[in-house]
C-alpha cells in the first residue's frame, strides 16, 4: 500500500511531464534550428496556458450576460487552437503573425469596450515581436501600431467613460495579473536567449580558435616533416645525376630512403584521411569482417618497417567476425602497428592479443619499447593538442593517428584505451562489435 501512495505521484508527475513536453513540441522537427525551435515550443505553451482561461471567461462572461465580451473571450480560444493547427503544419511564422494581430486587435476592442486592464498585454506583444522577428521594419510596424493602441486605450479611459458595464476590481486585477506574469515570462525569454546566443557564439570562438591552432600545426607537419624526406631524396638524385655519388652508394642510401618514403607515406595517409573526416565527416559502411584477415594484411603492410627494426611480430590467427567497415578497421591497426613500430628499440617484440565476450571482440597490441609517462597517457585520447614525438629511430609522425582511431572507433560503436610505463612499454586496446 506504501508503494502504492508513493508510485501515483510519480506516475501523474510523470503524465504531465509528458502532457507538457507533447503540447511544447507540437509542430517541431529535428532539422528546426536551436533558436526557431525555443521559440516555437513558448509560442505552443503560451497559447496552450490561455486556451483553459478563454474559455472559462467565456462561459462566465455568457452567465453573466456579457456576450460581447463573452465572443471575445471565444474569439481568442479560437485563435489560439488556430495557432496550435498552424504551428502543426510547421507555418511558424504565420503563426506567429496570428498571434500578434488577434492579440492586438482583442486586448485593444475588449479594453476599449470593458476597461478590463489588458492594455498592459500590448506591451508584452512588443517584446514578442522583437524576440520573434529579425527584419527592423516589421518591429517597429508592430511597435508602433500597439504602442498607439497602449496610449489610446489610456487616453479614452482618461477622458471617456466605458462603452459597456466596466469589469469588476477583481477581474481588472486578475487581468493585470495575467499581464504582469506574461511580461516576467518574455522578458526572462528575451534574457535566456541573449545568454543562449551568447553562449553558442563563445562556443563558435572556442571552435575557431581550436581550428586555427590545428591548421597551424598542419602546415607545419607539411612544411617540415613532409618537405623534409621529400627534399633529401631531390638532393640526393641531383647529385647521382651529376655523378658526384655512384649508383652502388645511392644503392646503399636507398634503404634509408625507403624508410623515409613509407613514413612519409603513413603521414600522408593519416593527413588526407583526417582532413577528409573534418570535410565530410566520418561515413561508415559497417558489414561482417575478418579482424584476423585484417590484421594479418596490415602486419603484411608493414612487414619492411619492422623488418627494418629487426622486431617480432606475435599474432595468432582467429576465427571471430566483427561487425565495422574494414577500411576503417584497417585505419585504426595500422596505425597501432606503426606507433608500436615507432616506439619499439631494435630486436624487441610486438605482440597481438584478442579476447571476447557475448557482445564484442578486444584485440590488444603491446611493446616493450619507451612507453609514456601517466600525465600523457590521461591525455592520450581526451585532448584537442595535435601532439607528434619521435620514435626510438627518430622517425617523426604528424600526431593525427590516434586521433583518427578515437574517431573512427567512436562512429563504429567501439572503444580505444591503453595502458603504459615508461620505459617499459606500452598496450593499446580497442573493441569492436562482433558479427551477430
Amino acid at each position: 500500500m506504501v508503494y502504492l501512495n508513493q508510485l501515483i505521484p510519480l506516475l501523474v508527475i510523470s503524465s504531465i511531464v509528458k502532457i507538457w513536453n507533447a503540447i511544447a513540441n507540437i509542430g517541431v522537427t529535428n532539422d528546426l534550428p536551436y533558436l526557431e525551435k525555443k521559440k516555437t515550443q513558448v509560442t505552443n505553451l503560451v497559447v496552450s496556458l490561455g486556451l483553459p482561461l478563454f474559455l472559462y471567461f467565456s462561459i462566465i462572461n455568457s452567465l453573466d450576460g456579457r456576450y460581447l465580451l463573452a465572443a471575445l473571450n471565444f474569439t481568442m480560444f479560437a485563435g489560439g487552437i488556430s495557432i496550435l493547427i498552424t504551428q502543426f503544419r510547421q507555418k511558424y511564422q504565420l503563426a506567429r503573425f496570428i498571434v500578434i494581430i488577434v492579440t492586438t486587435v482583442i486586448f485593444t476592442a475588449q479594453c476599449i469596450l470593458f476597461r478590463n486592464g489588458n492594455e498592459l498585454l500590448l506591451l508584452v506583444n512588443i517584446i514578442v515581436a522583437i524576440i520573434y522577428y529579425t527584419e527592423a521594419k516589421f518591429i517597429v510596424f508592430i511597435t508602433a501600431v500597439n504602442a498607439l493602441c497602449f496610449f489610446w486605450i489610456r487616453y479614452d479611459a482618461a477622458f471617456k467613460p466605458p462603452m459597456h458595464d466596466a469589469l469588476s476590481d477583481g477581474r481588472v486585477l486578475f487581468n493585470v495579473a495575467c499581464a504582469l506574469v506574461s511580461f516576467i515570462v518574455a522578458l526572462q525569454y528575451f534574457k535566456f536567449e541573449q545568454m543562449a546566443a551568447q553562449k553558442a557564439i563563445e562556443q563558435k570562438n572556442a571552435e575557431l580558435e581550436a581550428l586555427n591552432k590545428t591548421k597551424e600545426k598542419l602546415f607545419s607537419i607539411i612544411a617540415h616533416d613532409l618537405r623534409s624526406p621529400i627534399a633529401q631524396l631531390k638532393s640526393t638524385l641531383d647529385l647521382v645525376n651529376r655523378d658526384y655519388i655512384s649508383k652502388e652508394e645511392f644503392h646503399d642510401l636507398s634503404h634509408h630512403f625507403t624508410k623515409q618514403i613509407d613514413q612519409l607515406q603513413d603521414n600522408m595517409n593519416n593527413l588526407l584521411t583526417w582532413s577528409q573526416s573534418q570535410l565530410n565527416g566520418i561515413i561508415t559502411k559497417p558489414q561482417a569482417v575478418s579482424a584476423s584477415i585484417i590484421i594479418q594484411e596490415v602486419i603484411d603492410l608493414l612487414k619492411q618497417q619492422w623488418q627494418g627494426k629487426e622486431l617480432q611480430i606475435q599474432f595468432q590467427p582467429f576465427e571471430e567476425f566483427v561487425w565495422m567497415d574494414p577500411d576503417h578497421l584497417k585505419l585504426v591497426v595500422r596505425n597501432l602497428l606503426s606507433n608500436a613500430i615507432k616506439f619499439s628499440n631494435k630486436k624487441h617484440t610486438i605482440v597481438f592479443n584478442h579476447s571476447r565476450n557475448n557482445k564484442e571482440l578486444t584485440i590488444s597490441i603491446r611493446d616493450t619499447g619507451m612507453g609514456m609517462p601517466q600525465e600523457q597517457l590521461d591525455m592520450l585520447f581526451t585532448s584537442d593538442a595535435i601532439k607528434s614525438t619521435h620514435g626510438t629511430d627518430k622517425e617523426r609522425g604528424t600526431g593525427l593517428g590516434l586521433k583518427l582511431c578515437k574517431e573512427f572507433l567512436d562512429k563504429n560503436n567501439g572503444e580505444i584505451w591503453a595502458i603504459s610505463e615508461l620505459g617499459i612499454g606500452s598496450t593499446f586496446f580497442f573493441t569492436v562489435p562482433l558479427n551477430k
